[in-house]
């Protein structure tokens, strides 16, 4: 909004001649946070204005749909303050209604995808929109990509039920693994978010190289070889097994009986510990996604579980871009870390 606009008088104008534009990019709002809203009004009244503009007979919401919708749950409310703008048109109030939703809680993944998409068919580039919204233009397209994914799929994340970054590794799938990963995702397969997101990666891998294991016969000597190979590094995991149990035994211990134990020797200890538990994440992160090829690579996806895309996808997925890929590989590496955000978030 322009310092002029800022400036214009605020009046109140009934609730009636006002309607909410079409195309504002927000199309959940939670009941719950309406009536949080509407209790404010009823307490301390409404504190800031929205924003409007002429159309037709009637005045269109620019900025305050929210505000607008919680008035009218105020018993006895029949106008609510606005200011009134003549010099918004179509693109400057889309712009204007995205800019007070965006980073908003109740805004969703796919709402904030479109709104930026929305923003692309008005001609504005990712890096534009990306600095508008003080956003990264990799962030910016990561939430477009999520616009790939086919309805259904759209419908759970718009519904809280899949998150950000699952979401982002699914919009790379062909729609039938979007389809099988969801469906190990909602029986409840994946032990963690990484889990879910490192199979998914597995199943890209499998789309762009089937042969991510080798397929080739191994003759008698190579076979020996390899159940050799296989036997050592059973007898290797059981080891880390035993090596296990005595690190529990050690947590059992407080501090002032480990000092004493190791008197003298603690920092030693502690040393080949703390190498431990960094060659164990490195293994556990390498596992992880092993497990996620060798799963990947048994499934054989059924003709039934192939989607029509949405409409919106156009004609398939484009190329991914020297920055795509950049980031995508600093996923892969961060693959193994426990994540409650999404990692584009």
């Amino acid at each position: 909004m322009s310092v002029t606009e800022a400036n214009i008088e605020v009046i109140a104008i009934p609730l009636a001649d006002i309607e909410p534009n079409p195309d504002q990019p927000r199309k959940f709002f939670d009941e719950a946070k309406l009536e949080e809203l509407a209790a404010q009004f009823r307490s301390v009244g409404q504190l800031q204005p929205i924003v409007v503009r002429p159309a037709g007979d009637k005045l269109q919401i620019v900025m305050g749909e929210r505000r607008w919708r919680a008035m009218h749950l105020v018993e006895g409310a029949s106008t609510i303050e606005a200011k009134v703008v003549g010099s918004v048109d179509d693109e400057k109030a889309f712009v204007m209604g995205i800019s007070e939703n965006i980073g908003r809680a109740d805004m969703t993944l796919m709402e904030e995808a479109q709104a930026y998409a929305d923003l692309v068919g008005f001609g504005y580039m990712a890096e534009a929109i990306a600095e508008m919204f003080g956003k990264t233009t990799d962030y910016v397209r990561w939430r477009m990509d999520l616009l790939n994914l086919t309805t259904d799929i759209a419908e759970l994340v718009t519904e809280g039920k899949i998150k950000a970054d699952f979401a982002w590794y699914l919009s790379k799938l062909s729609p039938a693994n979007q389809k099988v990963a969801v469906t190990r995702y909602m029986k409840g397969d994946f032990k963690t978010e990484t889990d879910a997101s490192t199979f998914a990666q597995a199943l890209r891998m499998k789309e762009n190289q089937e042969g991510f294991f080798s397929d080739k016969e191994l003759s008698t000597k190579e076979k020996e070889d390899k159940a050799k190979e296989r036997k050592q590094a059973k007898s290797k995991v059981d080891q880390v097994e035993r090596a296990g149990t005595l690190l529990e035994e050690l947590a059992k211990l407080t501090p002032t009986e480990l000092a004493d134990l190791f008197e003298g020797e603690v920092g030693k200890h502690l040393d080949a510990v703390e190498r431990v538990r960094k060659s164990a994440a490195e293994a556990v992160k390498k596992l992880r996604k092993a497990k996620a090829m060798s799963e990947a690579k048994q499934l054989t996806v059924r003709p039934e579980l192939e989607v029509e895309p949405k409409a919106e996808g156009g004609e398939g997925e484009p190329e991914p871009t020297e920055s795509e890929l950049a980031e995508a590989a600093k996923l892969e590496a961060t693959a193994g870390r426990e994540q409650e955000e999404p990692v584009a978030a």
